[in-house]
C-alpha cells in the first residue's frame, strides 16, 4: 500500500475546519491583533496573490500541524499577515460556494 502525502488536502482540510470556525493554524494574538481585524476584508492584488500562494507552498509542504505554525510563525509579520487575509478569502469562497443564499 502506498500512502502519500498530498499538500493540497492538508490546506483544504484546514480549510473546512475554518469553514467552521475552527483556526487551530492561528494563535489567538494574530486572529486578534487590530491591524489584522482591518486586512481580513480588504482585496487581494495580483501581486500579494502570487507571494500568498509561495507563503502556501512554505506551510503546505509540512505535514503535522505543529510544523506548519512553526513556519508561521517564522515569517514577518507582514507575510503572516497576508498568508492569513488569503486563507480567511479561501474560507469565505468555500462557505459562500456552499451557501449561495448568502450572496
Amino acid at each position: 500500500m502506498d500512502i502519500t502525502y498530498r499538500p493540497e488536502e492538508s490546506m483544504k482540510a484546514l480549510i473546512h475546519l475554518g469553514t467552521t470556525g475552527h483556526f487551530p493554524l492561528f494563535h489567538d494574538i494574530w486572529m486578534n491583533d487590530p491591524d489584522m481585524k482591518e486586512k481580513r476584508f480588504q482585496k487581494i492584488t495580483g501581486i500579494e496573490r502570487a507571494r500568498a500562494k509561495k507563503l502556501f507552498q512554505q506551510v503546505s509542504k509540512h505535514r503535522q500541524l505543529e510544523h506548519k505554525k512553526t513556519v508561521l510563525l517564522s515569517m514577518s509579520d507582514e507575510d503572516r499577515k497576508l498568508f492569513m487575509k488569503a486563507f480567511f478569502k479561501l474560507v469565505e469562497g468555500k462557505i459562500l460556494d456552499q451557501r449561495p443564499e448568502l450572496h
